[in-house]
C-alpha cells in the first residue's frame, strides 16, 4: 500500500512539474509567435544570395562598399485550416528584417494573371515576390518588374522546405527572449 501511495504521490510531483514548466516556457513566448503557433502552419521557406549593393539601394538601406552579396530569407506562414496568408519572418534584410503580414495579389505589368506575393515591411513598403512555381520566387522591384542579377547572385528565393531551419528557429527564440 505504502508503494501504491508513493507512486501516486511521484506521478502527481512529476505532473505539477511538467504543466508548471509548459505554462512558463509559453508564457516567454512573444505574441506574435504564439499566436503563428496556434493558428498557423509554414507555407514555406526560402532563402537566397541576392546582389548586396542593387538590394541595398532599392530597399534604402544604406550604402556598404565591402557587401557584395546578401544572404536572405522568408518564412511564410498560412492559416493551417483556409490556407490563406498570416504572417511573415524575415533575414538578412537589414531594417527590414522581421515580422509582418502578407497577401496574395495577383498581376505585373508584363503579367496580369501571375500570382505576387506581397509582404507589407512598414505601411508604405512592401516588398513582392513572384511566385515562379511551388519552390521558386523571384524578387521584384517597387514597379513589380523583375530586378536583374549579376553573374554570381541572382534576385531568386528557393524553397528550403516548409520546415523552419534550425538556425533560424534559433534566431527566433533568441529575438523573441530579448525584447
Amino acid at each position: 500500500m505504502k508503494n501504491i501511495i508513493a507512486s501516486f504521490i511521484l506521478c502527481f510531483c512529476i505532473f505539477i512539474t511538467a504543466v508548471h514548466t509548459q505554462t512558463n516556457q509559453s508564457s516567454n513566448l512573444p505574441v506574435n509567435a504564439s499566436i503563428a503557433s496556434r493558428n498557423s502552419s509554414v507555407y514555406g521557406v526560402f532563402a537566397g544570395r541576392t546582389p548586396c549593393q542593387e538590394f541595398l539601394k532599392e530597399f534604402n538601406l544604406g550604402e556598404n562598399a565591402a557587401c557584395t552579396k546578401r544572404k536572405m530569407g522568408v518564412t511564410l506562414y498560412h492559416d493551417s485550416v483556409t490556407h490563406k496568408p498570416t504572417t511573415y519572418e524575415t533575414w538578412g534584410m537589414g531594417k527590414w528584417t522581421g515580422h509582418g503580414k502578407w497577401h496574395i495579389i495577383q498581376g505585373t505589368a508584363a503579367d496580369p494573371k501571375t500570382i505576387v506575393f506581397q509582404l507589407d515591411l512598414d505601411a508604405n513598403t512592401f516588398l513582392y515576390l513572384l511566385k515562379g512555381d511551388e519552390n521558386v520566387l523571384f524578387i521584384l522591384d517597387k514597379s513589380k518588374n523583375f530586378l536583374i542579377g549579376n553573374a554570381d547572385h541572382s534576385y531568386t528565393l528557393n524553397r528550403q522546405g516548409n520546415k523552419i531551419p534550425w538556425d533560424q528557429r534559433l534566431y527566433l527564440e533568441n529575438k523573441g527572449s530579448s525584447e
